[in-house]
């Protein structure tokens, strides 16, 4: 049974400011808890990993959990892999030292890691008069003009003497009972931000659930990695429980998994749900306060998730970025990344590493793009404050020929699959997607559960493709009436897959654009169009072959009797084949259609009589050599008509030429 205090709601505070301005003294002032453990933390009196502690409040309805990140400039990676999931901010100044770098630094990245609400601490107090106090107030009130902190209370605090305390505590549960809801997509995914052994348990990894949940005995892959492990046991505020959810820190047992294998920055989410990348498209807005422009193929560090990893940087739509700009553009990164649409990032200079900008990810798994592209820019624009159906639309038209599920395009956008099953419905109903199921392309209004989609944008592309293929072949082959299907499925198994294939052919048959026949195509209403001349060696080679009845005579035979080039000959029978006057059974035997159908009287004949017929039996009826009754014998298998039996064929149900 999991606890009730397991089952409250979360609400994650990050500390954020300059060093040695209290945050950590702040937060065990409110908690009774020193988020400091490491001893090197005690020697030094500087934080220097992430701490997380859980604030204590009787009687609310939402749990509190600090994150303390650690102030120094030299540690900003550190903090952004803090800040990454966070709901709230405690910005922490200093009374004695007033506004510093890091807490210009801090502020500009829970600016871009999209940070709502929050409040600022002012520290120290006890060291510094009220004068000194007032001035840096002001001085805070003009700081964060224009920020998400600009209508923050400003609390006066000591942690030395407790002055304030209360009043911080107070102004965190306002912030924390206005807290929003996670966007959820229902599955899986929590971002590493600590790695430890449990004697007695192995290794575990904490970070916070950004989306859906996991519980005892799941199985996780941890990306980009790929390491799958099962989860032995699951803690939340120090207690076991079944399972965890979105939006709370958690620790998770992986004994089969070695510590040495993890690291902060990988993620663990549901088998498969995520895909490693090594391009990000995004929105990028470089910070007016980096006082220098972007160039195309700057080098940079981007942090996203509780990951860091240096990229290129790709200028889609220009070819430099001016501070205070936003542009879009595509990260090529040197080491793969798992993210998701709507992901927020932040960028620092490669070197002397700088906050300098961040932003939003717009396609988690891009194509490499040429800059300066109408259509690509285009696109991206339009997966920015669209409508989920704009956005899954969209993804559809960037699979092009590659059909997709539901389901798919679910965990491709970090979307819950019942928001994109209704927006495929939607686009379903109005023509813009196309369903293929089973070799059948359907446009009908109503959208059965499953299946997979294409844009009717590329369906129909691909279905032109199809028809110049045909055509083409024709153009080169105009003595054919048809077109084997395995030659034009052969030119189309880059481009899609077999059921998108037979769902072409069947939509085409029944529109009338094309025939099908015996695993041959043809246009509807195309005849061939013979030479002067040609019409009349036709009409004597098929005369040959009805004269000669069963014993039909080899097509070399006929050529050289008819006193017909090769080429001709060829081209003249392979139009009566397709017309079918002739029927070529195999290699060495082609018989004129009436024989053919005689034969076929002969044989069922025979078998309604009996129990079946073999070829001896077949030869001796037809007065031919065994080669004749042999190749009519396994051409109505091959048709349907008989099947083998034993030494003999028999009538198949239903059999039928």
């Amino acid at each position: 049974m999991i606890a009730s205090s397991q089952q409250t709601e979360q609400v994650i505070i990050g500390t954020a400011g300059h060093i040695d301005h209290g945050k950590t003294a702040l937060v065990k002032a409110l908690t009774g808890i020193d988020a400091d453990t490491l001893a090197e933390e005690k020697r030094r009196g500087i934080t220097i990993e992430l701490g997380f502690v859980f604030m204590d409040a009787p009687g609310f309805d939402k749990q509190i959990v600090f994150i303390d990140v650690p102030g120094h400039e030299r540690l900003i990676k550190t903090m952004v892999a803090g800040a990454s999931n966070i709901d709230a901010a405690l910005l922490v100044i200093a009374a004695n030292e007033g506004i510093n770098a890091q807490t210009l630094e801090h502020l500009d990245i829970l600016q871009l890691l999209g940070i709502e609400s929050g409040i600022i601490a002012l520290t120290k107090t006890d060291l510094v008069d009220a004068e000194q106090v007032h001035v840096v107030s002001g001085e805070i009130r003009q700081f964060v003009t224009g920020t998400f902190l600009q209508d923050a209370p400003v609390i006066c605090v000591s942690s030395v003497t407790g002055a304030g305390v209360n009043e911080i505590r107070s102004a965190l549960l306002s912030v924390a009972r206005n807290a929003g809801a996670r966007r959820d997509s229902g599955v899986f995914r929590m971002p590493i931000d600590r790695v430890f052994t449990m004697p007695g348990f192995g290794t575990v990894i904490a970070g916070t659930i950004l989306s859906g949940r996991v519980g005892v005995g799941d199985r996780v892959e941890i990306f980009p990695d790929g390491i799958m492990g099962r989860v032995r046991t699951i803690q939340v505020h120090n207690q076991d429980t079944q399972e965890s959810h979105i939006g709370r820190r958690t620790a998770i047992n992986l004994p089969d998994i070695k510590k040495d294998a993890l690291r902060r920055g990988q993620c663990a989410a549901a088998a498969g749900s995520l895909a490693p990348t090594n391009r990000l498209d995004a929105r990028l807005h470089l910070l007016a306060s980096y006082g220098k422009e972007l160039k195309n193929r700057a080098r940079l560090r981007l942090h996203i998730g509780t990951d860091e990893v240096i990229s290129r940087l790709a200028l889609l739509e220009r070819d430099r970025l001016l501070p205070g700009e936003t542009a879009l553009v595509q990260f090529v990164m040197e080491s793969p990344i798992v993210a998701l649409p709507k992901d927020r990032f932040v960028v620092r200079n490669f070197s002397p590493p700088k906050t300098i900008g961040g932003g939003v990810i717009l396609d988690a798994k891009p194509e490499p793009h040429k800059r300066f592209d109408a259509e690509t820019v285009q696109a991206l624009k339009s997966l920015e404050g669209s409508s989920i159906n704009e956005v899954v639309e969209q993804m559809f038209a960037k699979s092009r020929f590659i059909p997709q599920s539901p389901t798919e395009v679910a965990l491709s956008i970090g979307e819950s699959e019942c928001e994109v099953a209704k927006a495929v419905k939607a686009l379903h109903e109005t023509g813009k997607l196309v369903r293929i199921a089973s070799g059948v392309a359907e446009r009908s209004t109503r959208t059965p559960d499953a299946g997979r989609y294409m844009h009717d944008k590329f369906y129909q592309d691909l279905a032109q493709k199809f028809l110049n293929a045909v055509e083409a072949y024709f153009g080169e082959h105009p003595y054919r009436l048809l077109m084997p299907l395995a030659d034009l499925q052969s030119q189309f198994v880059s481009l899609a897959d077999r059921q998108v294939f037979e769902a072409i052919v069947r939509d085409l048959c029944g529109k009338g654009t094309i025939c099908e026949k015996d695993a041959k195509l043809g246009l509807a209403g195309r005849q061939i169009r013979l030479k002067p001349g040609e019409q009349e060696l036709a009409d004597r080679i098929e005369e040959t072959f009805r004269e000669a009845g069963f014993a039909a005579p080899l097509e070399e035979d006929v050529r050289e009797e008819a006193r017909v080039a090769p080429q001709t000959f060829e081209n003249i029978v392979n139009g009566l084949i397709d017309q079918g006057s002739l029927v070529r059974l195999n290699e060495k035997v082609t018989y004129h259609r009436d024989c053919l159908q005689r034969a076929q009287g002969i044989v069922t004949e025979y078998i309604r009589k009996g129990k079946g017929i073999t070829v001896a039996e077949l030869r001796d009826e037809l007065g031919v050599s065994r080669k004749y009754a042999l190749a009519i014998l396994e051409h109505f298998d091959k048709i349907g008509l008989t099947r083998r039996e034993g030494d003999g064929h028999v009538m198949r149900a239903g059999g039928r030429v």
